[in-house]
């Protein structure tokens, strides 16, 4: 666990989906003590904050888990046809970075240049394998295969930017449980996060995907 006074200071903003992956990273940040500035969902879910007396939230949509972690944090919304609102958000914030963790739609390009210092995607598998969505249940399908996570820049197409970092996962159950690796590629997808933000200064290596 990261040490609470060696907490990155740099400040982010998360965009997850309620996905089960983007519940486990937001509760690996959580853990590592250093969380986001903002939390972006891509729709607006009918859910309520009610009196902090009672810290409870009430929502019917499936991003019920997510938003119950994320008690003590600014929420915002980002659908795919107010993405230029957002950025407005994220520049009046002075947002350093941007961490999507599962999202349904491309991310427009006024949104990526929003952030100060950069944007990047942790997606669970070993890019440029398993691009697109449910890549966790693509790899679980393969017989032979690699499990990871990868962190990446975003750019106008799914899964493909500079790869930041990756890493692959070590001493799996066979066969493996699909909640166990994800949760698996949030902590250490985490790690490479933190780790990324604290590289920044000093000038990252990113290298390309094979397309």
């Amino acid at each position: 666990m990261t040490p609470e006074n060696n907490i990155p200071e740099a400040s982010y903003a998360l965009l997850a989906s309620g996905a089960n992956f983007s519940c486990e990273v937001l509760q690996a940040l959580q853990q590592q003590h250093y969380l986001p500035e903002l939390l972006i969902l891509p729709e607006y879910p009918p859910a309520q904050k009610l009196p902090a007396a009672d810290r409870e939230i009430l929502s019917t949509s499936p991003q019920r888990r997510l938003l119950q972690q994320a008690q003590d944090i600014e929420i915002a919304y980002a659908p795919a046809s107010q993405q230029a609102s957002c950025a407005s958000l994220i520049e009046q914030y002075a947002i350093d970075f941007l961490l999507v963790a599962c999202w349904p739609y491309l991310i427009d390009s006024i949104l990526i240049a929003s952030a100060c210092k950069g944007a990047l995607n942790m997606h669970p598998s070993l890019l440029p394998d398993f691009r697109g969505p449910n890549p966790v249940e693509q790899q679980l399908d393969c017989q032979q295969c690699r499990f990871g996570v990868s962190l990446h820049l975003l750019n106008r197409h799914f899964d493909q930017g500079d790869i930041i970092a990756q890493t692959e996962l070590r001493d799996l159950d066979r066969p493996p449980d699909r909640s166990g690796l994800e949760h698996r590629c949030a902590v250490l997808g985490t790690e490479l996060f933190i780790a990324a933000v604290r590289q920044h200064e000093q000038g990252w290596k990113p290298f390309r995907q094979p397309v």
